[in-house]
């Protein structure tokens, strides 16, 4: 089977793949496209958003409330009014997110009936905060006050962790100081009627025995990507003054699991989101309903591993080497972009049906890189392609136009003659037809050696312009150096003529040469130097052929 020119040799593929691979694996390895990975995902995570689950009502602190009951802090009484309204209707579980990691000195029978309303309605998470006791320094655990904890169903943390660009895509389903023995807010109350779920039992990216070695430090477990509701803060929502005062429906919260926290403007953090195109963000409890609602209707996004992200980039970086030895793919862009659609397509695939993220940017950086190379060198060698002689490999007479274009204007900067050599085989047609197309054909090309070991300068230029006519432009050339030049080319026709055997196989021959040198005054057109270098061809030939004529005078 014969290769294809854009087509490499099986060890050539094998160095490129090998050569990919270790650029592919050093881009994840080094995480330089962290960024890119994070574009991608929020530019697919829309495809695989599901509806804000019904099941889920946030109850919310918002301006109403604040206008009805007053500024905020409120007395602890309030919650616990709450939590008994709310065990009144038959919720399903309440998660109040509510830091409440100080007693009430001002009104410590508030704290008291707040755990008491707690402790019968049995059915509450509280938060666990990670909070850092000075700026940059470590994360700590933040408890409710023992009283609370004690009172409470569970206790569940409530850790941000916002990446680099400040996005919110994860969250971890444990987290704790020393060891992930805290679960998820939302996983805790996902929890309250099932039995708890060990750690291998959860979904997501595991921690490195490593990573728990501190007894100080914040450590996170189970991380997984969430794929926020459509919209992502569209779940229905009831005001915290309307549930205590019992203006909203029994029915609209009965079953339900509710999150408890505040909405108002300026109260608490907000939390950016993929995708977010300005606004405020979400508030803390809505993103604790998203995360709720993730594991409720489990669709948790796990991140691929390391090991298994690198084994399958790699699989792919390779796969145009295999696939260009099939004729459809025979030029290397072409699997390379097919390979950057496979990998688009898997990359959806996994995240719609398996749940799992594999962050493909590398992938697809180095797959488009390779395409857009293999794509220019294309271009690039269909450009050479049209500007050469297929037979002999020379310029064409295009490509010999627009040199002789250029270096008539270089004249006039470096005001140094420019020299051009027409030349003719002499009685060529007799030759082709006596001897066939073939010999014909192995003249030409013999010819084109010849002209090749005569003008080797990088910006001389030999063309073919058709049949059996040749050029030699020879910029900053005098007539006499041009004149040796072509007395050197009758001379090396002369001793391949004289050889018994020629590398060629090709009949003797001779060929005649018009000379034309071109002066910076000389203010001719590259049509008029070409007509005066044909007149001295036709001399040539008139005069016997085989030999040189100079339209110009030899300089002394």
């Amino acid at each position: 089977m014969t290769t294809s020119p854009s087509t490499p040799k099986p060890r050539s593929r094998l160095l490129i793949a090998l050569g990919a691979a270790a650029i592919v694996a050093c881009l994840i390895l080094t995480g330089l496209v962290t960024r890119m990975d994070q574009w991608l995902y929020d530019q697919l995570g829309p495809l695989v958003s599901q509806e804000a689950d019904n099941r889920i009502v946030v109850v919310a602190i918002d301006e109403k409330s604040l206008s009805e009951l007053g500024r905020w802090p409120w007395s602890r009484r309030q919650h616990a009014r709450l939590i008994d309204e709310l065990g009144r209707i038959g919720v399903r579980g309440i998660g109040l997110d509510l830091l409440l990691s100080e007693p009430a000195l001002f009104d410590p029978e508030g704290d008291a009936l707040l755990a008491r309303a707690m402790g019968r309605h049995g059915k509450v998470v509280l938060p666990v905060l990670a909070e850092a006791t000075q700026v940059n320094g470590p994360l700590v655990e933040l408890l409710p006050i023992p009283e609370f904890s004690a009172s409470v169903a569970s206790l569940g943390h409530v850790d941000l962790a916002a990446d680099d660009d400040g996005v919110v895509r994860s969250a971890y389903l444990r987290a704790g100081q020393g060891s992930p023995r805290w679960p998820a807010l939302a996983l805790a109350l996902s929890q309250l009627d099932q039995p708890l779920a060990q750690n291998d039992d959860l979904p997501g990216e595991r921690l490195s025995d490593q990573a728990q070695a501190s007894p100080q430090r914040w450590v996170r477990d189970h991380r997984v990507l969430v794929p926020y509701a459509n919209p992502p803060g569209g779940f229905a929502q009831v005001s915290y003054t309307d549930v205590i005062h019992q203006r909203v429906p029994a029915s609209l919260l009965q079953g339900r699991w509710v999150l408890v926290g505040t909405t108002a403007m300026g109260m608490g953090d907000t939390v950016k989101v993929p995708g977010q195109r300005g606004g405020r963000g979400l508030t803390g409890v809505e993103y604790e309903a998203n995360v709720l609602n993730m594991l409720i209707q489990g669709s948790a996004i796990t991140p691929m591993s390391l090991g298994g992200q690198l084994l399958l980039s790699i699989l792919l970086v390779s796969l145009p080497m295999l696939l260009c030895g099939f004729a459809a793919f025979r030029q290397i862009w072409r699997p390379a972009l097919a390979t950057i659609a496979l990998t688009l397509l898997l990359s959806l695939l996994l995240l719609q049906f398996a749940r799992i993220w594999f962050p493909a940017s590398a992938t697809l950086l180095v797959l488009a890189i390779g395409a857009s190379v293999w794509v220019y060198r294309l271009i690039r060698r269909t450009q050479r392609a049209a500007q050469t002689d297929p037979l002999t490999g020379l310029a064409n007479r295009n490509k010999f136009n627009h040199a002789l274009e250029q270096e008539l204007r270089a004249i006039q900067r470096t005001h140094l003659p420019m020299s051009l050599l027409l030349l003719d085989i002499d009685h060529f047609k007799q030759l082709n037809d006596s001897q066939g197309h073939a010999s014909g054909d192995a003249v030409l090309r013999l010819l084109a050696r010849v002209l090749r070991g005569r003008a080797r300068r990088p910006r001389d230029v030999i063309a073919r312009l058709g049949g059996d006519e040749f050029a030699v432009l020879l910029p900053e050339t005098s007539a006499q150096a041009a004149a040796t030049i072509a007395t050197t080319i009758h001379v090396d026709l002369a001793n391949l003529a004289a050889r018994t055997e020629r590398a060629l196989d090709a009949p003797p021959f001779t060929a005649s040469i018009g000379i034309h040198t071109t002066q910076a005054g000389d203010n001719l057109d590259s049509a008029e130097v070409f007509e005066r270098a044909d007149a001295a061809l036709y001399q040539a030939k008139q005069a016997g052929r085989n030999r040189s004529v100079s339209h110009a005078p030899a300089m002394p």
